[in-house]
């Protein structure tokens, strides 16, 4: 028996009603760029992550004259979308790749803000508790972070981080020995850490980047290596009951000859969200901007 790709029971009725313009990838999808000129502009923004129930997007954008980024929030309002505000805790050092838990209440980021743990200007991961409306300051994530001492530089960055709901958490970093990048992962309290090559990958021993796991821990959306060229796609694989994973296949009514990286199924099932730097046709929006895609219409399915 087949079954589209929603994995997960919706976790809100709350419900998007209008994207702007829509685009196409290839034909029968029905990709939209959002917001353009409000959150998808010429400054270049990625790593979309989307809280169903408060219908907040959080992203992080190019950070103006200097090649960093910052982490913002926009609002669904009605049929709008807000203006995109710097969240509380960022803007002062680069801080990138926001990842929401599934019910909204923790942030996980990679940041180069200083610590006394790690090295200096090195890229770690933290995280950041709701505190109603805003967020607390950002705490460490000390083991996946802290490098041994004699760790050289090119492996003192850790980025990318993704979480299901039982609060497993995946990035990727260049550590030695694996100086190409390898996926780790760890579990609450987050005591230890351990290589993490199960879910498959297919630019792994080449190239390692963004990851989506779902609340349920059983869908994995990677960002790995395009067929041709350096441009990222985005490949899917679904975990069995016996707890092995299927073949890791391509996005195809997604990706195209330009990047496509950074996805996130919002926590209801319904959307994905991701970034893509293919032309989008839009005078206020020519950099890398960010796209959703509804699942059902992914044009994929798994038995």
């Amino acid at each position: 028996m087949k079954h589209y790709l929603v994995l997960f029971v919706a976790l809100a009725n709350w419900t998007i009603i209008h994207f702007h313009k829509k685009i196409d990838a290839r034909e029968n999808t029905q990709v939209e760029i959002i917001a353009p000129g409000i959150i998808s502009t010429n400054m270049a923004e990625y790593s979309p992550t989307f809280d169903t129930n408060r219908g907040e997007l959080y992203f992080m954008r190019r950070t103006p004259g200097v090649f960093d980024y910052t982490i913002y929030k926009s609002k669904r309002v009605e049929s709008s979308w807000t203006e995109p505000e710097v969240v509380s805790f960022s803007g002062k050092y680069r801080d990138a790749a926001p990842y929401l838990s599934p019910d909204g209440n923790t942030m996980y980021f990679d940041s180069r803000r200083p610590d006394n743990r790690v090295g200096e200007a090195s890229i770690n991961l933290w995280y950041s508790n709701r505190i109603g409306e805003d967020w607390n300051e950002p705490q460490l994530i000390a083991e996946a972070s802290v490098n041994k001492e004699n760790e050289p530089k090119v492996g003192k960055d850790e980025f990318g981080p993704s979480v299901d709901a039982q609060g497993k958490l995946y990035f990727y970093s260049f550590r030695s020995p694996l100086r190409g990048g390898a996926r780790y992962s760890t579990n609450i309290p987050y005591s230890s850490i351990m290589e993490d090559d199960a879910i498959p990958d297919p630019s792994y021993n080449t190239f390692v980047s963004y990851l989506y796991i779902s609340p349920d821990g059983k869908l994995a959306i990677t960002e790995g290596r395009g067929k041709t060229g350096s441009d990222t796609d985005l490949y899917y694989s679904v975990k069995s009951d016996d707890n092995t994973w299927s073949q890791s296949m391509p996005l195809d009514n997604i990706n195209t000859v330009y990047r496509e990286g950074g996805p996130y199924i919002s926590p209801d099932g319904k959307y994905l969200f991701f970034t893509s730097d293919r032309p989008a046709n839009q005078p206020n929006a020519s950099s890398a901007n960010l796209y959703l895609i509804e699942t059902k219409d992914l044009g994929i399915s798994y038995n």
